[in-house]
This record gives C-alpha cells, structure tokens and sequence, in this order.
C-alpha cells in the first residue's frame, strides 16, 4: 500500500491511452533506481521550509519548544529554508514531533534517518541532532566530548568523525538499522562505522525530537539541521549516494518527485517504438 506521500505524488499522472507519458517515466525510473524506489518505507519527512509540517501524516507536525533564551529561527538552508536551533547551557530550543509517538520508535525493527546539519557550537557533551531517546531508544548525538565526532545510540565505533568543528559547510548524515543485524552510519556518502553487537530497537514512550533527546534534556544542537527525514527499513548505499549527490546535495522531495519527458531522446527505443505505433493508430 503507498504512503500517502507516495499517493499525492501519483496525482496528475497519465492514464489510459498516454503511453508516451508512461513510456517516459518508466524509462527513466529505470536510469535512476535509487531516486524511484526512495519514499519506499519512508516514515516521515521534514522539509524544513518555513514551517514544521510533515509530509507523510500531517499529524507528525513539529513545534517547536524552547527555555530560557533558546530558540529557532529559519535561515538560508542546504535546500530552500532550515532550522537554526540556538542552544547553551540552561537555554534550549528543539523541534517536538507529534502524532502517534510509537510511529517513530520502529521497535524490534529496522530504520534509516537522513539530515543535513551544521555545527555552531560545541557547549554540552551528548548533544543530540535528532533522537527518540536513552538506552536503545535511536539518537544522534555528539560522541560525549569530542570535538569532531558523533554516536548513534552509542554504537561502536563509538566516535564517527563528523567534522563538528566545521561550522562553515553543510553535511550529510545517513544512520540506519537493519533489525538486530547490523547498523551503520555514513557521514557525507561515505560509510564511516558499523556494528554487528546485535542492537535492536526499543519503544520509548515519548515524542522524537529534533535538535533534542527526549530522555535528556539539556543537550539541544546548536546549529542548522535541513531536510529531515525516516524510514522503517535501512537505505542502500546507492540511494545514499543519490541524497549526498557528490555534496551538492539532493532534497528528498526533489528524489521523490516525478520526472517530466524533456525530449523524444529520453524515451529511449522503446518509447519511440510506442509512439511510432500510436501515430499508425
């Protein structure tokens, strides 16, 4: 059954007699496996554009929650807008997800999470991106006090370099989770760490959040985060290569989006064949 992602970005395809439409966009899903089959299993995506809103189930809408002199404001991102979380000590700031916490949990199963993040300063250890939460409840966050590197839910290797210290450029983030097999976390394209120990995923009773850890507060980003989003099954590398696109970068929305027919030459044989004998008709 398709997302309801998956279903508004079927709307305004051709049906019946357009076979060259569907000629096309069947070609070039061929070309571009990685791009057609990314909102398989995609759980929810934040765009980050303006708002909070989700693009799977309206219900996982953010909102954001600060103390103190915290706060979020959106700023220029790695695509369109991002969210820039100001945090230090006592003043916090992070993005609280809603609906069905339990959607975001993937208990005893597999996962994937992909961000797009800057670091703008380093004033707590454990700092945490995006989190469900302690124990085997799925975060990222700073490797304790390391000054360049991060942790998924404290798998080992424990320090993934991650160039913390490099507040001038955006980079990429994949962790995911093949259920009680293995996890990995890429930084940038590039497989940085895995872990066979067996790690299998909890329920932790409360809401994900981004820019926070749910189980402790007090350690918020501080920094951009842009274009989050989870899937219930573990990315391949071919799909990780697409999202990091040689560090341009593509969004999960542009991945996710329908290509349009430019020209005949796109269609390939096939589709020429098909609109030979719809011109004889």
């Amino acid at each position: 059954m398709k997302n309801s992602y998956q279903r508004n970005h079927t709307k305004g395809r051709p049906t019946g007699g357009a076979t060259l439409a569907v000629a096309a966009v069947a070609v070039l899903s061929i070309a571009t496996p990685a791009k057609a089959a990314i909102v398989d299993g995609l759980t929810e995506y934040w765009e980050l554009d303006g708002d909070y809103s989700a693009a799977v189930d309206p219900s996982h809408v953010g909102t954001l929650m600060t103390t103190g002199t915290g706060s979020g404001t959106f700023v220029t991102g790695k695509f369109g807008s991002a969210i820039d979380l100001a945090n230090s000590g006592g003043n916090q700031a992070f993005i609280s997800i809603g609906g069905d916490e339990n959607d975001m949990d993937f208990a005893a199963g597999s996962m994937s999470i992909s961000a797009w993040y800057t670091t703008e300063a380093l004033y707590t250890n454990w700092q945490t991106m995006a989190g469900k939460g302690e124990g085997n409840g799925w975060r990222i966050a700073r490797a304790s006090n390391s000054p360049t590197g991060l942790t998924f839910s404290g798998r080992k290797p424990h320090n993934f370099p991650a160039a913390l210290d490099d507040s001038d450029n955006w980079h990429h983030l994949v962790a995911t989770v093949e259920g009680g097999v293995e996890t990995n976390m890429y930084i940038d394209g590039v497989l940085v760490g895995s872990d066979t120990s067996g790690y299998v995923l909890e329920n932790r009773n409360n809401a994900m959040q981004i820019g926070g850890n749910p189980d402790a507060g007090g350690r918020g980003w501080n920094g951009n985060i842009d274009d989050v989003a989870v899937w219930n099954r573990a990315l391949n590398q071919s799909e990780i290569d697409a999202i990091w696109n040689g560090g341009t970068g593509a969004s999960i929305a542009s991945l996710s989006a329908v290509p349009e027919p430019t020209s005949v030459a796109l269609l390939g044989l096939g589709g020429l064949a098909l609109l030979r004998r719809n011109r004889r008709r």
